[in-house]
């Protein structure tokens, strides 16, 4: 039930995604929603996407109709969203919306106080990064900027000369009771689908289909596992996640010239991740930019999977080595695919892995702090 003696919310979107940073601010706005808080969502684009189905009923949802990237004509759209739905916290999710968001806000209200929540570090590009620091450039004294890692928020200090007078570092969270061995029933048998044998091992990739996410070095890597060690040639590989085709394509050629095509399996977008989950003997990130803190990493430490991520970001402050997983070297497949050796031959405990996951990377333990952030009275305004 909403309290409209609440704080009016707007979380704003970009799109919706099928990326972390777009499960995370759902996840946000329900729980809003479930503490009686009017809440908005406002996307800049319009877009079909299976994240749809997980915003609460009760949301109210907004699309701008930009109809491209740099489209100033549409303010007076968001204004009016801000203002019919009495909106007086704003929550930005990445920094093309914050710059949209600025360049459409010529309300003259001043009681809306503008939280800018970060889902990246190293640019894809240069061309990015000249973007960013640029957006970064909208953030006002009174904007309060959330970061995700501690990582994070050093390195937007030195590369993008940034350092905000409001800002704190909250560390994303998952469900850990959905993301947990056992409560799904009845299971597919992934194994079987994919005519995997029993005793097979199987290592589980959960990322958008794009370059920064390293695929090919994800590849290249289980070649080497093959190669160089070979009590673990009967390791497979796959891949969840949609996205570039073009990509994909060259991906699929990589695993034919590399002969991979029983090992490697593209299963596209899931609904739901833990059929694949219940076999992985290791979950892998491979990136080599963008990546902060990955939801789908905290999914899989939750399940009690052994996680091996790429040092970027915020792997080392989520991974405790030889406890819940190990760290490899970016665009380094001998690097990747040691880690992934190394970790079937650990047996490392599951349930201590989860533990791990229960202590720091809970959904309530997330909710607490931005709930303490964002309704703090002595905010500036």
């Amino acid at each position: 039930m909403i309290n409209k003696s609440l704080d009016n919310i707007a979380i704003v979107f970009n799109g919706l995604y099928m990326g972390g940073a777009e499960k995370f601010g759902i996840s946000l706005a329900n729980k809003f929603v479930e503490n009686g808080h009017a809440t908005s969502i406002i996307f800049f684009k319009k877009m079909d996407s299976p994240l749809l189905e997980q915003i609460n009923s009760n949301i109210n949802i907004i699309y701008i109709n930009r109809t491209s990237k740099y489209n100033f004509i549409l303010h007076h759209q968001f204004n009016n969203a801000l203002q019919s739905n009495q909106i007086n916290k704003v929550i930005i999710i990445g920094l093309l919306p914050l710059f949209l968001s600025r360049v459409f806000a010529f309300t003259k209200k001043s009681n809306i106080q503008y939280f800018l929540s970060l889902h990246s570090t190293i640019p894809a590009s240069f061309k990015i990064f000249i973007e960013n620091f640029i957006f970064l450039r909208f953030v006002k004294k009174t904007d309060k900027v959330l970061f995700i890692c501690k990582n994070q928020q050093q390195f937007y200090y030195t590369k993008y000369k940034f350092k905000p007078v409001l800002n704190d570092v909250i560390y994303n969270g998952v469900d850990i009771n959905y993301f947990k061995p056992g409560v799904k029933s009845p299971a597919i048998d992934i194994k079987a689908k994919l005519q995997l044998k029993p005793t097979d091992k199987v290592i589980v990739l959960v990322a958008t289909i794009r370059k920064e996410k390293g695929h090919t070095y994800a590849i290249e890597a289980l070649k080497y596992l093959h190669t160089h060690f070979p009590n673990k040639q009967h390791t497979h590989l796959i891949f969840i996640g949609g996205g570039n085709s073009e990509y994909l394509q060259e991906l699929q050629q990589l695993v034919n010239n590399n002969q991979l095509q029983h090992f490697v399996h593209f299963e596209g977008n899931q609904k739901d991740v833990r059929d694949y989950y219940s076999i992985a003997d290791i979950f892998t990130l491979t990136s080599f930019s963008v990546e902060t803190f990955s939801i789908a990493a905290l999914e899989a430490m939750s399940f009690g999977i052994p996680l091996s991520l790429t040092n970027i970001g915020g792997a080392a402050e989520m991974v405790i080595e030889n406890k819940n997983g190990l760290l490899s070297i970016a665009k380094n497949s001998t690097s990747i695919a040691t880690t992934w050796a190394n970790l079937l031959d650990a047996n490392l405990n599951k349930q201590a892995i989860r533990d791990i996951a229960v202590a720091n990377f809970s959904l309530p333990t997330m909710f607490t702090k931005y709930q303490a952030t964002i309704f703090n009275p002595n905010l500036l305004s």
